[in-house]
């Protein structure tokens, strides 16, 4: 009886957070203001849009519109773009994002595990590689990417986002990483994790033993050797932003389940789904994400609703900056 309501639970949220995306609000655009700002990011995860299912291509466009509102450096996306990553539905992501994301906003896209290893449910034999490099030829045509490898950093005012896809042949929800992968991160963070600036490191899969997996999502998390191994590379830098997505447990500041957390000096942060049903942890609506404010000497980031254009001032997370 309690799995039955706890699945009814899950339906009626997602099916009252669509149908609240399309309810204008007035207000809650109090985005802070602060001229030493000198870095803003939207962030976002797990939209799932389908091309069958044009009320999630809208709540994307919603979201992208909401974003548009603020003033902006960067737009990031941190995989699951779509729910059975078929081209079709990969290249309308790709076409919604270049044509609502404002001009002059860079986006920042990775790929998820319905991007890469669920594509063959929806194509048959296209397996992982392919799947991956229709995501990166496309990521070069949309969004001027110029990249031909699954690991790559896009620069926004002289920050990093250095962004790791998973290399695997044939899984569908454990990514693997190449040697090539694991030695540019830790190049890019000796460059970006500099002078007491932040780097920021974009995965979709959260690594094991961060945010509370085993209470809701057991064995969830990135597996060995890849998780000791990333671990390792951000531990031996300052001022270190790993996010991810995937885990749709919504949000929560239980020691059990957090949301965000700091680790050995690493700064980690997972975002809800934003399309999809979230776990009822605390905070289980969709439509949520993150808006990140990068002074001189902190990094906040603050819950934003895309959906309803409101605030959670209960997970609002400002770290202060090494010197």
């Amino acid at each position: 009886m309690s799995h039955v309501l706890l699945i009814l639970k899950r339906f009626l949220a997602a099916i009252t957070a669509f149908l609240l995306a399309f309810v204008p609000f007035s207000g809650g655009r109090d985005a802070k203001t602060d001229d030493a700002l000198t870095l803003r990011v939207a962030f976002v995860s797990d939209v799932h849009i389908d091309k069958r299912l044009p009320l999630g291509q809208s709540a994307l466009q919603t979201c992208y519109r909401d974003m548009n509102g603020f003033d902006l450096d960067a737009v990031a996306v941190l995989g699951d773009l779509t729910n059975y990553g078929d081209y079709e539905t990969t290249e309308r992501f790709f076409e919604i994002t270049a044509d609502t994301v404002k001009e002059g906003v860079t986006p920042i896209v990775i790929s998820g595990n319905h991007d890469i290893g669920h594509a063959k449910e929806a194509d048959g034999e296209r397996m992982n590689p392919e799947a991956l490099a229709d995501f990166l030829s496309l990521c070069n045509e949309y969004l001027d990417y110029g990249v031909d490898a699954p690991y790559y950093t896009i620069e926004v005012n002289g920050f990093g986002f250095i962004c790791l896809n998973d290399e695997s042949e044939d899984n569908w929800d454990h990514p693997e990483y190449s040697d090539a992968a694991l030695a540019f991160l830790n190049a890019e963070l000796d460059k970006y994790a500099v002078d007491g600036k932040p780097a920021f490191v974009l995965i979709h899969v959260p690594l094991s033993g961060i945010h509370g997996e085993e209470h809701y999502y057991p064995d969830a998390g990135v597996e060995e050797p890849w998780n000791t191994q990333i671990r390792k590379i951000l531990e031996a830098h300052d001022n270190v932003f790993c996010l991810s997505g995937h885990f749709h447990k919504g949000l929560s500041n239980s020691i059990d389940t957090p949301t965000y957390r700091q680790l050995n000096g690493v700064n980690y942060l997972n975002l809800p789904s934003f399309l999809m049903p979230n776990w009822p942890v605390d905070l289980a609506i969709n439509g949520l994400g993150f808006i990140m404010e990068v002074t001189e000497n902190t990094v906040t980031f603050r819950c934003r609703n895309y959906y309803l254009h409101n605030w959670y001032g209960s997970y609002v997370y400002t770290v202060d900056l090494v010197k």
